[in-house]
């Protein structure tokens, strides 16, 4: 500060100099303030960086935080970001862990429901993938909710898997019987306990894999082609928060499953004590490791299945 306050002095006193003198004088002179100028710039700065000088405008001191982030901040940080497009914390659910069955799969189509079946039967568990003896799952549950029964009490003898496993591990018949979105709230109110597994993944991945993925299958109401992808199939459905029409881009897709989402998690909490509720990332590297510590079954019965083989690109359209 003392340098400063010299070299500051010192400039005053060479201009008014310069002001009175002669003009050869006063050219000299100037060029010797703006050289003089270049050292006082170079001293405020060093005293700004050393925290000497404090330029605002309040006349408070500035008072650094240097208090450590405690759980609570982080906790209170990560509630107000709280996305749909990511898995919360399994830790309150993992507290009672292993948890129970009925192990019912609330995610969609090309979203892991593959892996999610091969891994609960490599644990002991018997499970059931679309299709739930003669019939698929989604049309037995659909027929027993509208008929007045539990959702997994069917008593159509082609349904007779129904009411005897323990994992379901996709419920739906495609986006023709989304059931898990169009019967959510039947579902909840009808199932006495269950543990509901949410999944999730990168919505563009999710995008692509339903519009290259395609069902070779003569029980699937579409032909074989890509014209008549799953995307396609999602499109025409008329499901519930996404009319007909809707679907045909990344934005629209992610819109659907975020709301989705929130309205799982505003629901489900709605049962305390009674229904539990799994969120994992599919793409998650430590996946196997979550499920087991969930569930009690080893993290090797974890694999991803049933990948999407029909390879394809998207329009820059559909990538909004």
């Amino acid at each position: 500060k003392i340098w400063l306050i010299i070299s500051a002095l010192l400039f005053a006193a060479m201009s008014q100099a310069v002001e009175t003198a002669a003009p050869l004088q006063r050219w000299r002179g100037s060029r010797l303030l703006f050289l003089l100028t270049i050292p006082i710039c170079f001293e405020v700065l060093w005293l700004l960086n050393l925290g000497v000088l404090n330029l605002s405008s309040s006349d408070s001191p500035v008072i650094e935080n240097d208090s450590p982030v405690t759980e609570n901040d982080i906790k209170i940080e990560e509630n107000d970001s709280e996305s749909c497009l990511r898995p919360r914390s399994n830790s309150d659910a993992a507290l009672k862990a292993p948890l129970k069955p009925p192990f019912i799969n609330l995610g969609m189509p090309k979203m892991g429901s593959s892996s999610i079946h091969d891994y609960f039967e490599c644990g002991g568990h018997q499970s059931v993938h679309w299709l739930c003896g003669g019939r698929y799952c989604g049309d037995c549950i659909k027929e027993s909710i509208d008929s007045g029964l539990p959702p997994l009490s069917s008593q159509d003898p082609k349904c007779r898997k129904i009411n005897n496993v323990t994992s379901y591990a996709q419920i739906d018949r495609g986006p023709e019987n989304l059931i898990q979105v169009n019967y959510l709230n039947e579902i909840l109110s009808g199932v006495p306990n269950a543990t509901f597994i949410m999944t999730f993944r990168n919505m563009t991945k999710w995008y692509m894999s339903l519009t290259n993925w395609w069902s070779d299958s003569k029980q699937v109401p579409f032909l074989p082609t890509k014209d008549n992808s799953m995307r396609k199939r999602f499109e025409v459905a008329n499901i519930t928060g996404l009319p007909v029409g809707v679907g045909r881009n990344v934005s629209e897709f992610t819109h659907f499953y975020c709301e989705y989402v929130k309205r799982v998690r505003k629901e489900v909490a709605k049962y305390p004590g009674r229904h539990e509720l799994i969120e994992i990332d599919i793409e998650d590297p430590t996946v196997g490791w979550q499920m087991e510590e969930a569930f009690g079954i080893n993290r090797t019965c974890w694999g991803k299945k049933n990948t999407a083989k029909h390879n394809g690109t998207l329009s820059e359209e559909e990538l909004q």
